[in-house]
């Protein structure tokens, strides 16, 4: 009877996460909707107890993106991104060396803010430089979506699959770059982005003359250095104490939130400026992410705890084998695949149950199989305009301004970019990983 039961909760679990994720990718319906919905009906079948929904969901994790968000806000209102774009771009002359510092700043500035963001902030930039150079600017705010997007999970607060791999596995910032004295998840990315963005001016961009230009035209926004510099200052107060904080012992959310309070503070006792800090709490504080995030874990979660991972990674185990290289190949292409048409943070947490166990069964590092699958994400969600949220947005203002963007054409100017940053983060991962 109790093994009847297992058989009809596995069912419905399984088709509740299948139609929660389908119903997401489709974008009809609004996903916070779509994720009370879901939270609700796993509750009143008691798929899951009130118990299971404090245990499962992992609050330090949620709280370290919810402070990122607020974060975010603040260094898109001090014009943290508007100020090093400008600065970089009036100091490069050669059209084809402009369009490729400008893609490749989106992705370092996209290391500590959301890639979303990111592609807001540089979409004046790209239009001013497209019409100075008399280009496209479909190939180049695409460009900008893609370095924008693939450098998230470079850094353990690029964007969320990050700060849940790090938060799972008690990862701090440094592991991002050197781990095991291995190099890490940074340098697979950047790497690539450096690589990926050079095939991508040189295929989109490449009958452009390579004659000197003016750019005197290239307008630089009135910014507030000092904001900037306050905002700079508390961001290394939050890195550092990511890096430290398995020596110190503090939470994810705890790190996050003493460089926002300590930013608060300064802007209020001296600069009297309490809209910054009401604008970054009204925009940031948005209860449709946690509710989103919420009701992915609890699903993910229930999918473990009725052996449906484990299911998975038999199968997965039984037909590939034991071999540390067939099963890190086999996640990264599983993840690759499906970021490419669903949202990185359902594909993040479904998958990291399916990786750990796995590596119960077979004895191999769970961390090694995790960097696969950020490996893959950073891979496959540039290969459509649906993989990632700065595609979405790079789409959406395109539209906007009278440049549609059919979805044949989004893959078609991403081909270059995404062939190249796919071989190569499957590549080094596999070289200083998979070994």
């Amino acid at each position: 009877m109790v093994l009847e039961v297992n058989h009809v909760y596995q069912l419905l679990v399984s088709i509740l996460f299948i139609v929660t994720v389908v119903l997401i990718a489709l974008e009809k319906i609004e996903r916070y909707k779509i994720a009370a919905i879901a939270i609700i009906l796993l509750l009143i079948t008691q798929a899951i107890t009130f118990e299971d929904f404090v245990h499962y969901v992992d609050w330090d994790v949620l709280g370290m993106i919810m402070c990122m968000n607020i974060y975010s806000v603040i260094l898109e209102i001090s014009g943290f991104a508007k100020w090093i774009a400008y600065r970089s771009v009036s100091r490069v002359r050669k059209p084809l060396l402009l369009l490729y510092t400008v893609i490749l700043l989106s992705g370092i500035v996209s290391l500590v803010l959301e890639n979303a963001v990111t592609v807001l902030i540089f979409a004046p930039i790209a239009f001013e430089i497209a019409s100075l150079l008399n280009i496209n600017v479909k190939e180049l705010l695409i460009g900008i979506a893609l370095a924008a997007g693939m450098a998230g999970s470079a850094t353990m607060v690029g964007d969320p699959p990050a700060i849940i791999v790090a938060g799972r596995y008690n990862l701090a910032f440094t592991d991002f770059f050197i781990y095991s004295n291995k190099l890490s998840m940074f340098f697979i990315v950047f790497i690539s982005m450096i690589i990926a963005t050079a095939i991508h001016v040189i295929q989109n961009f490449k009958h452009l003359k390579n004659s000197y230009i003016d750019i005197a035209n290239v307008y630089e926004e009135r910014i507030d250095r000092v904001f900037v510099l306050e905002t700079t200052i508390f961001l290394f107060i939050k890195i550092i104490l990511l890096s430290f904080r398995k020596e110190l012992g503090i939470p994810l959310t705890l790190s996050a939130l003493t460089a926002l309070i300590g930013l608060y503070i300064v802007r209020i006792a001296i600069h009297r400026d309490t809209e910054c800090v009401r604008k970054s709490i009204k925009e940031g504080l948005d209860y449709r992410l946690p509710l989103f995030l919420i009701a992915i874990f609890l699903l993910s979660n229930s999918l473990k705890k009725y052996g449906i991972t484990d299911i998975i990674a038999n199968s997965i185990v039984k037909n590939i084998g034991e071999n540390l290289v067939a099963l890190g190949i086999t996640i990264f292409i599983i993840s690759t695949t499906l970021s490419a048409f669903i949202e990185n943070i359902p594909v993040t947490l479904t998958l990291l149950p399916i990786v750990d166990s796995i590596a119960m069964k077979t004895g191999v590092d769970a961390l090694i199989l995790a960097w696969g699958v950020l490996a893959g994400l950073t891979a496959g969600g540039g290969f459509t305009y649906i993989g990632s949220g700065a595609n979405v947005v790079a789409v959406h203002i395109l539209d906007s301004k009278n440049a549609k963007t059919k979805f044949a054409e989004f893959i078609k100017i991403a081909l270059p970019f995404n062939i190249t940053n796919t071989i190569l983060v499957l590549t080094l991962y596999t070289f200083i990983w998979l070994r």
